[in-house]
């Protein structure tokens, strides 16, 4: 999909985020609103989603059948499933008291388990969200908060590559590592067996990270896509192209790195705007990619 060899081009694999989903249906979705929403997702053209369990108290049902059910309707359609989104585990990190919380082992196994149900899915995302430390020992014990979290999600990142799959954190505005100067940071301290990166374009937007040089600090590392834009200042999942992220620029820095995976869109909107919204995003985030893969000769 990147342009490493002018003469080898592959077409790029457009899919969505469980935005899409969340969108349609709430954040209490089932296995079967999700099943059934893929159907519109194929129709629009995309070919790839991403499967997640929102809620903790839905992850037993998701392993004894709703993945099962997911992964027959995606095969079904002929859809890829990029990469599975553990959005429940945001809560693990969200508080010192949180990173104490040993149960994410238990619960990381549970998603192993449902991730073996998609063909060809080996990315587990886990979301860090607003970290919420108490104002006394927000500033005294951050490098505290850090190492603690470095070791936990050390020895989360480990059973995952255990078991065949790669995690990738997704990094919201105020997590407990900061930015992607912080992520960097954990690369450093666990080296190759650090977890790599979902790169959520609104978050890294609205955290006011320089965007357009992230695909090149980041290369590798970067496993997965969340495509969304916002105007800067607000952490909002508009379409590609509604707010103010140069996606020409973008586009190209990250078709410059080794990055071969889904380009998967992520849109926030009223359910009865999500098929326009998704619709428009497919088109536009195509008419992005096609130049950029495009031959020389081509051009």
């Amino acid at each position: 999909m990147n342009r490493k060899d002018d003469t080898t081009m592959t077409d790029p694999l457009i899919g969505v985020s469980p935005a899409y989903v969340i969108s349609r249906f709430g954040d209490r979705f089932t296995a079967e609103q999700m099943a059934a929403g893929l159907e519109d997702v194929a129709a629009m053209g995309f070919g790839g989603f991403q499967p997640e369990v929102f809620h903790r108290a839905d992850l037993s049902d998701w392993q004894k059948r709703g993945a099962s059910l997911v992964a027959r309707q995606s095969r079904t359609l002929g859809l890829q499933a990029t990469q599975f989104v553990a959005h429940f585990m945001l809560h693990a990190f969200s508080s010192p008291q949180q990173l104490e919380n040993a149960t994410t082992l238990d619960d990381i196994q549970v998603v192993i388990d449902i991730v073996a149900c998609f063909d060809g899915c080996r990315i587990i995302t886990v979301p860090l969200g607003l970290f919420g430390a108490a104002e006394a020992d927000s500033t005294g014990e951050t490098g505290d908060h850090f190492r603690r979290f470095r070791d936990r999600i050390g020895r989360l990142a480990e059973v995952v590559s255990a078991a065949g799959c790669r995690m990738a954190l997704e990094i919201m505005p105020g997590s407990v590592i900061g930015g992607i100067d912080g992520y960097m940071r954990l690369c450093n301290d666990l080296g190759p067996d650090a977890p790599g990166i979902n790169f959520d374009t609104g978050h890294a937007w609205a955290a006011g990270e320089d965007i357009l040089r992230i695909p090149e600090r980041l290369g590798k590392q970067i496993l997965g896509t969340h495509l969304c834009d916002n105007f800067g200042h607000e952490n909002l999942s508009l379409r590609p192209g509604a707010g103010s992220i140069d996606w020409p620029q973008l586009v190209r820095a990250l078709m410059a790195t080794p990055y071969d995976g889904a380009w998967d869109i992520e849109i926030i909107c009223p359910p009865e705007r999500c098929r326009e919204e998704y619709g428009q995003a497919y088109h536009f985030m195509t008419s992005q990619i096609q130049p950029a893969t495009a031959p020389l000769s081509a051009r």
